[in-house]
């Protein structure tokens, strides 16, 4: 905002300085006219000269935009770079690891404002759990999901998996155990297949295939001419929101993982379609717990507990 704020104002100025000049020049020569003291041939010659110069002024000061430029970039480049790292030295959790999440007095804050987000949150999530969350926007729906993906770090409580602290664990390999189906997520530039796989070899494409025709896929892999080869633009501009939204909810099941994060993941998808995706993921088979954040009444007859976020940001 301050980088075009900088460029608005002095594209400002060069106008209004452009203006100031033409005008006097036209005063003053048509005065000195007037009164004989420059005839025409000068005034038009004086003209000329000032114009172009007063255009090299101009080619000079819009080619700072390119100066300002760089500077932002290298400006917010510094940014990025003086950000702390995620400390990735902690304990590795077993692949038979009792993936049980609790939270114990958990709030969240931000500095921008005055009120918590999250305060005094209790839950205990099992295996095979499946929790419901519920709330009015601003209640802190979105928030509680990143703390339990380890995204955010609370300001006040702790979140325990099995009996380890989180703030203990090597995040990436606790993030690893993790399905993830958040707002912000979208496809990255690469094929459909490393979308979907991030390059493991072990998931075979019998696997992907049979997950895509559950989530309703499959016509769309039918209809591309390389199939799981296709290319992905970046962030999937080129894909329908429910395409890209059926390939981050497969992304994050076919690693089979211990507990399924999900925000809004069917909201948009007709009844049916919800329904039959809703059925496949609550199926006994599958040893995952899920967090969901949804509106949708289906989930209901699924989840063993249902939590509702309500200002001042206390569970009901």
């Amino acid at each position: 905002e301050g980088h075009f704020k900088i460029l608005r104002r002095q594209f400002i100025q060069l106008v209004g300085f452009k203006v100031i000049i033409t005008a006097g020049l036209l005063i003053i020569g048509g005065l000195l006219v007037i009164n004989q003291q420059m005839n025409i041939g000068q005034f038009v010659a004086a003209e000329i000269i000032i114009l172009l110069a007063i255009a090299s002024v101009e080619k000079l000061i819009v080619s700072l935009e390119t100066l300002y430029d760089m500077l932002t970039s290298i400006e917010k480049l510094g940014e990025i770079v003086d950000l702390d790292t995620e400390n990735q030295e902690g304990k590795k959790l077993a692949s038979k690891h009792n993936f049980t999440i609790e939270l114990k007095d958990v709030g969240y804050k931000v500095k921008q404002m005055d009120y918590p987000i999250l305060s005094g949150i209790n839950l205990k999530i099992k295996p095979k759990d499946k929790l419901l969350v519920r709330g009015e926007s601003g209640s802190g729906k979105s928030s509680l999901l990143r703390l339990l993906a380890g995204i955010y770090n609370p300001t006040s409580g702790t979140i325990f998996v099995g009996e380890d602290n989180l703030k203990a664990l090597n995040l990436n390999q606790y993030r690893s155990f993790l399905g993830l189906s958040l707002a912000e997520e979208s496809p990255f530039e690469g094929s459909l297949k490393e979308n979907l796989t991030f390059g493991d070899s072990s998931i075979t494409d019998g696997a992907i295939r049979e997950l895509l025709q559950v989530l309703g896929l499959e016509s769309f892999i039918k209809s591309m001419p390389l199939g799981l080869e296709t290319m992905i633009h970046p962030e999937g501009k080129h894909l329908s929101y429910s395409t890209r939204k059926k390939i981050i909810l497969a992304r994050a099941l076919l690693h089979q993982p211990k507990c399924l994060i999900l925000e809004d993941p069917l909201d948009i998808f007709s009844k049916d379609e919800t329904q039959q995706i809703i059925d496949y993921l609550c199926l006994d088979k599958h040893t995952w717990s899920i967090i969901v954040v949804s509106n949708n009444d289906y989930w209901v007859t699924k989840c063993n507990q249902i939590i509702e976020l309500k200002k001042p940001n206390q569970i009901k």
